[in-house]
């Protein structure tokens, strides 16, 4: 089992991330966030198996999320509650 990671690319403009499952890819194919709300945070999660994993990226409250939130990330406080679904 891989551990989860981060890695930089040096031929890329992304970040290639790897998931505990085997998946592996780039920061731009990871559109999908958690809500936590127990914990005020949302994090990236696997496109893959749909495990969260904070290595990948974690905002530590959900209102500075939104406040700053657009594209996917927006999207997934939207389907939490935070905006009206535009």
């Amino acid at each position: 089992m891989a551990k989860p990671a981060v890695d930089r690319s040096f031929d890329h403009p992304n970040v290639q991330f790897t998931c505990e499952c085997g998946w592996t890819g780039l920061d731009a194919d990871v559109e999908d966030w958690a809500v936590q709300e127990d914990r005020d945070r949302v994090v990236r999660r696997c496109p893959d198996c749909g495990d969260t994993v904070p290595e990948w990226g974690t905002l530590p409250s959900i209102e500075g999320a939104t406040a700053i939130a657009r594209g996917p990330l927006r999207e997934s406080l939207a389907e939490a509650g935070y905006y009206d679904s535009e």
